[in-house]
C-alpha cells in the first residue's frame, strides 16, 4: 500500500471530503424529520457514538505511538466541542446546543477549512480529522432540524463566558506543559486566518476580535428572523382603521 500523501489545502480530497461532509449534514437531518421520525433517537445515539468512538481511537494511537502526553487533553476547542456535541445529542439540551453552535460554526468550520494536518486521504490521521469535526458539523445541524434547537440572544454572553474560562485554563495548562491548546502560543501550521494579525502575542488580540464578531454574525440570521416575525406580529395586532 502506498503511504499516504501530504495534505495540500484545498485539493480535490480536501474539497471532495468538505463536500460530503455538508452534504451528510444537511441530508441526514432533513431525512430523518420528514421521512423516519421515528429513528430520531436511534441516530441521534449513533452520532454520539461516532463521535465518541474516534476521539477513543485518537487517544488510544497515540498512547500507544508516544505514551502520554499532556496533550490527551480535552482542553483543545474542537475536541472539547465533539464531547459535548455527543452529550448534546443524547440530553437534547438547549444550553449545551448554545455552546455547540457558536463553537462549531465558528471554530470547527475554520478547522475543516484550513486543517492542521500533514498526511492526506486515506490516512487514519486524516479519516479521524474530518469524521471529527465533520460529525460536529452534522450533530449541529441534527440538533436544528431535528431536535429545532436555536440559540437566543442570552445564548451569546454565556458561551463567551464558557470560551474565556476554557481559554483561561488552557493557558495556564499551556504554560506548565509547553503545549498550544487552543493555539494561544503559536498559530497553527496551516495557513489560517490567524496569520492576519500578526506574530504572537499580537495574533491573540485578532483572535478575541475575530471570535466576537464570529459570535454575532452567527447569530445575525436568527436576529433578523425575529425582527421579522416581531413586525408581522405587531401589524397583525394593531387595530384597524
Amino acid at each position: 500500500m502506498l503511504p499516504p500523501d501530504k495534505f495540500e489545502l484545498f485539493a480535490t480530497p480536501h474539497l471532495t471530503t468538505i463536500l460530503v461532509i455538508v452534504t451528510v449534514a444537511l441530508m441526514l437531518p432533513l431525512a430523518v424529520r420528514f421521512l423516519a421520525p421515528s429513528a430520531t433517537r436511534t441516530v441521534a445515539y449513533l452520532l454520539a457514538a461516532v463521535l465518541l468512538l474516534q476521539e477513543g481511537i485518537k487517544a488510544k494511537l497515540w498512547v500507544d505511538i508516544l505514551g502520554w502526553s499532556p496533550y490527551l487533553l480535552p482542553l483543545d476547542l474542537c475536541t472539547l466541542t465533539v464531547f459535548l456535541s455527543a452529550w448534546m445529542l443524547v440530553t437534547r439540551s438547549r444550553r449545551l446546543f448554545d455552546i455547540v453552535y457558536f463553537w462549531g460554526l465558528g471554530g470547527t468550520t475554520q478547522a475543516l477549512l484550513t486543517p492542521d494536518l500533514q498526511e492526506s486521504f486515506p490516512a487514519l490521521s486524516y479519516l479521524l480529522f474530518f469524521l471529527g469535526h465533520g460529525g460536529i458539523i452534522v450533530a449541529l445541524f441534527f440538533a436544528m432540524f431535528v431536535f429545532r434547537l436555536r440559540p437566543y440572544l442570552d445564548s451569546i454572553p454565556r458561551v463567551i463566558a464558557v470560551t474565556a474560562a476554557v481559554a483561561a485554563l488552557a493557558f495556564a495548562v499551556n504554560l506548565a506543559f509547553g503545549t498550544n491548546f487552543m493555539f494561544l502560543m503559536a498559530k497553527p501550521n496551516q495557513p489560517s486566518l490567524l496569520d492576519l494579525f500578526g506574530p504572537w502575542p499580537w495574533y491573540l488580540i485578532g483572535l478575541v476580535a475575530l471570535s466576537l464578531l464570529s459570535f454575532a454574525l452567527l447569530y445575525l440570521p436568527f436576529l433578523t428572523w425575529d425582527s421579522i416575525r416581531s413586525k408581522k406580529s405587531l401589524q397583525k395586532d394593531a387595530p384597524r382603521t
